[in-house]
């Protein structure tokens, strides 16, 4: 008798799991993005089906995966998420969010401010990939991704397999943004989105697609401006981030493509007061793909190396022109040579000259086409 007692009595403190909500009974936010206009915040969450969610474990669908939006204005950020919250019907998940997007307006007016609430936020993970945009988010977010695949497949919900193939402007994640920002003497090049639709169809159908087109830069916890892909092209191939690039050299009525592999680049630094210098070594590995018949020779390595130190150069005064410090040189000097920072004065920062930049080809290969052997 005792023990029935007891059991009654224990089961009155079980609580069970009536609490718990089953996972196709919640909205999954994958997207939030953020900008600022008219005094308010628009904030934009995107939701993922749940069934496409499932689709990914099982394979594709055959139908496009469904985007639904959230949008939410006002005075703060959570003003915003909570008007969404009143109509999106279910529980939201903000536990899958890979993608953080910011809109111009918020980069040059609201950036710090917005950053200090995702930082203290207990619903936001830090984990997501950041971006910048001068698209509206919507579109953004409504972009799609070839083969039916849903939106948390695509190249910018995981930017580090793309690198591998061909590298573009370094990814960076919210919690890797907020330290940089915080970093007194650090360049932030944060990658920038478009929509690009003349690059895939679907059949004869443009197929709007999301795509890396440069970087919006920040120093000072100040947004300086956006610089196109084509302009960072020196940064991209040489930064010690980057997998692989490909470069296309014209030599002899030739066209050679090659590829560029693991770059390591290294600061030189002339420790004079009086005259500071501050130079590049990079040392790089280089593959010809196609080389048209012609052989290996000094004259392609030499084109590579005056390919490279005039594209580097480039990227260097792109971002001169708008007051950045993409290739961190004070940043270096900062943490590594702090009296030296420290004696220069603003406005006498030392520049970069061409002359000293220095590329070290490291590997130098032939790859044969038929037998894939390298010569």
């Amino acid at each position: 008798m005792n023990k029935i007692v007891w059991i009654l009595i224990s089961l009155l403190f079980l609580t069970g799991c009536a609490d718990i909500k089953e996972v196709q009974y919640q909205a999954y936010a994958v997207g939030l993005g953020i900008d600022y206009n008219d005094n308010q915040y628009e904030v934009t969450l995107q939701f993922l089906d749940f069934l496409n969610v499932a689709k990914t474990d099982q394979g594709k669908g055959d139908k496009p995966s469904k985007v639904w939006l959230g949008n939410g204005k006002g005075k703060s950020i959570e003003d915003a998420i909570n008007q969404i919250d009143q109509g999106i019907q279910l529980p939201i998940n903000f536990d899958q969010i890979n993608v953080i997007v910011f809109g111009k307006s918020l980069l040059k007016n609201k950036l710090e401010s917005t950053l200090q609430t995702l930082d203290s936020s207990y619903r936001i993970r830090l984990t997501g990939m950041v971006y910048g945009t001068e698209e509206p988010i919507e579109k953004v977010f409504t972009s799609k991704v070839p083969f039916y695949y849903p939106f948390n497949e695509s190249q910018i919900s995981n930017p580090e397999a793309k690198q591998q193939q061909s590298s573009t402007v370094p990814p960076i994640n919210l919690q890797q943004f907020i330290y940089q920002f915080n970093e007194k003497a650090r360049t932030i090049l944060l990658p920038s989105l478009t929509v690009n639709n003349e690059i895939i169809k679907e059949e004869e159908d443009n197929y709007d697609v999301p795509t890396i087109n440069g970087a919006h830069i920040i120093k000072g916890k100040h947004w300086k401006g956006h610089v196109s892909l084509n302009h960072l092209i020196g940064f991209v191939r040489v930064n010690n981030k980057s997998v692989r690039t490909p470069l296309t050299l014209d030599l002899a009525n030739h066209q050679i493509l090659v590829n560029l592999l693991k770059p390591k680049m290294k600061y030189v630094v002339n420790n004079d007061k009086k005259d500071p210098s501050i130079g590049l070594e990079i040392k790089i590995h280089a593959t010809v793909l196609n080389s048209n018949g012609m052989k290996l020779s000094k004259d392609i390595k030499n084109q590579i190396k005056k390919k490279l130190v005039n594209e580097v150069y480039h990227s260097y005064e792109k971002s001169k022109e708008i007051d950045g410090d993409i290739f961190q040189f004070e940043n270096y000097l900062y943490r590594h040579r702090h009296d030296l920072w420290q004696s220069i004065g603003e406005g006498d920062f030392p520049e970069l000259k061409k002359d000293n930049i220095h590329i070290k080809i490291d590997r130098f290969k032939s790859v044969h086409k038929l037998s894939g052997m390298y010569q």
